[in-house]
């Protein structure tokens, strides 16, 4: 693909190496209304799942069109190579398209149900606080961490109307991002600060325990809730020893692996259906796959536009 051309622009814009974990994030969320519920589904709602995954994707989509937009200024100064400085397309196209993708994510959420379109809603305005005050404070961290948080709300409430089973997942999310973010803004320093670096660690140790602590609801065996648990601390060990130079490795690696955070619940699932036997087989091998196509999708996609 031509680097320079607009179509590898709009890749960029839209940060498509993302995507694939934003389809995870939701369908954790699915999976967990479902599984958690007061009833039993042997089929996977596929035409629900698939409606909230777009919306997912495309508000995220609509998020970065918005946010390269506002930044238009900034990079004209700091990032020239980027598609609005070179002039490769008209402002005006960049924040048509976000307003465009974000009605169009909060209406697909819509179809579902008004729970469903209430969260969208709720990261579609995540989106624009971060979008406004992220070149102003650092503490716009916490908006940016709502909007992968909500991720899985979103796909959970299309069967659940409390959101009492899923608050350690989103909360697992939350504390990921607000990590990764630390991590990768205090690497790029020459002696960071031990406390912020400590602060880091320790959100992406917590994401793991909340992740854990999802399985409340089908208590699996021991042996089950570290067989999910062992893939993301694996990959996020790895990103922390060997890709902290350059930055953008970094945070390109730990992007790659928010999959592995889903799976951290949905291992476990897969193992204890596949055990469990009959009725199950779609809706367990589902669990099993998504996540890792998501993360090796992820990777294959960065070779093509980078995912920050």
């Amino acid at each position: 693909m031509n680097r320079s051309g607009k179509l590898h622009a709009l890749l960029s814009t839209a940060r498509v190496a993302n995507i694939p974990s934003v389809v995870s994030n939701v369908w954790l969320g699915v999976v967990i209304g479902l599984f958690f519920g007061d009833f039993v589904v042997l089929e996977i709602p596929w035409n629900i799942a698939s409606r909230l995954a777009l919306a997912g994707v495309t508000l995220y989509v609509a998020g970065n069109f918005f946010n390269d937009w506002m930044d238009r200024g900034w990079d004209a100064s700091h990032r020239p190579e980027r598609a609005l400085p070179r002039g490769l397309f008209r402002a005006g196209l960049y924040v048509s398209l976000a307003s465009a993708l974000g009605v169009l994510g909060i209406g697909l959420a819509a179809f579902v149900n008004p729970r469903c379109a209430l969260v969208a809603g709720i990261i579609a305005a995540s989106i624009c606080i971060y979008t406004l005050w992220h070149k102003r404070s650092a503490w716009a961290v916490i908006p940016m961490g709502l909007c992968r948080a909500l991720l899985p709300v979103m796909g959970y409430m299309a069967f659940q109307p409390y959101l009492d089973g899923i608050w350690p997942a989103a909360g697992g999310l939350f504390c990921y991002i607000i990590g990764l973010s630390l991590s990768a803004r205090h690497e790029s320093m020459a002696e960071p600060p031990r406390r912020v670096v400590v602060m880091a660690r320790g959100l992406l140790l917590a994401t793991a325990i909340l992740m854990a602590g999802q399985h409340k609801g089908f208590q699996p065996g021991l042996l089950m809730s570290l067989a999910g648990v062992l893939p993301y601390l694996a990959w996020t060990s790895f990103c922390l020893r060997f890709r902290k130079k350059p930055v953008s490795a970094l945070v390109s690696g730990l992007l790659a692996g928010i999959p592995w955070v889903d799976w951290i619940v949905l291992l476990p699932i897969f193992l204890s259906l596949a055990s469990d036997g009959a009725g199950w087989i779609g809706f367990a091998v589902a669990c099993f796959a998504i996540p890792p196509l998501a993360f090796v999708s992820a990777l294959l996609l960065q070779r093509l536009a980078p995912a920050t």
